[in-house]
């Protein structure tokens, strides 16, 4: 059945829109061969094992004390597997509402704040001016979603074996749900060195992995990259986009017209206990 599109940004459903979103991109990984998905009505979290926090951890939960720590244990039995750093995902609907505390006395660290954003994209400009020679496309098949996964990872600066063990995951992903998800590469000069990606789940069309290579920044290619999978969701009927900005996309986004509407508390969860 199709998502009932949420009309614009004040709706009280953009929030629960907003994580529900995130979590099914985030699924297309946990999914993935080798990797593990946990998903109930209380919490959902997955591991990739690959060595950046970001393709680890809880991405929603609604649990009691004792729900903490399994999920903490869950996790910590990952983590002495494979070695892989986690995040927890502190979002407003977040349960119980002391869960930052439990956290820490079960050893993890806070990792700082995340904005929530949102964007009526019927108020949003058109395209922006694209730089000479500079062009996107969709990924499509296997071989572009690998070269996708290296230039995110690159783009967002993951170490070397992250870089490549992104690669080698984004080449494997091809479930009906992944497929319908949405992958962008922006080239300039013929050369790779931007992506972008857009979930059309729950109302809302979600903006993820907006990256650009050093050499390549500063040209306004975050910008498009971000606008352009917007326009294409407007255009079939979506009215609201969504995204978690990051310190560097963050003013970007603020200048396309995407507001704050919630906070993210991160949590690290790395090494022994």
């Amino acid at each position: 059945m199709q998502d009932t599109i949420i009309e614009d940004t004040s709706s009280h459903e953009v929030l629960a829109a907003l994580q529900s979103n995130m979590v099914a991109f985030w699924s297309a990984y946990g999914r993935a061969k080798g990797s593990t998905w946990q998903a109930t009505s209380e919490v959902v979290w997955f591991y990739t094992g690959i060595k950046v926090p970001l393709f680890n951890g809880v991405l929603s939960a609604d649990l009691n004390p004792d729900g903490v720590k399994a999920t903490v244990d869950g996790l910590q039995a990952k983590l002495d597997e494979q070695g892989a750093p986690a995040l927890w995902w502190i979002g407003p609907g977040s349960k119980p509402d002391h869960i930052g505390s439990l956290l820490e006395q079960h050893g993890l660290q806070p990792a700082g704040e995340v904005p929530g954003m949102a964007i009526d994209l019927v108020r949003m400009d058109s395209k922006p001016e694209m730089p000479t020679n500079f062009t996107v496309q969709k990924v499509s098949k296997p071989e572009m979603q690998s070269l996708w996964g290296r230039i995110a990872a690159v783009g967002t600066g993951f170490p070397g074996d992250a870089v490549d063990a992104m690669a080698r995951l984004e080449a494997t992903l091809g479930d009906t749900q992944y497929m319908a998800q949405h992958r962008y590469i922006g080239s300039l000069n013929g050369t790779p060195v931007a992506t972008s990606a857009m979930v059309l789940d729950s109302g809302v069309a979600g903006i993820y992995a907006v990256a650009t290579i050093p050499q390549a920044r500063r040209k306004g290619i975050g910008r498009i990259m971000t606008v352009t999978p917007l326009l294409e969701a407007r255009q079939i009927g979506y009215r609201v986009g969504t995204l978690q900005a990051s310190s560097m996309g963050y003013p970007i986004y603020k200048k396309i017209g995407f507001k704050d509407v919630c906070k993210y508390r991160l949590y690290l969860q790395a090494g022994a206990r």
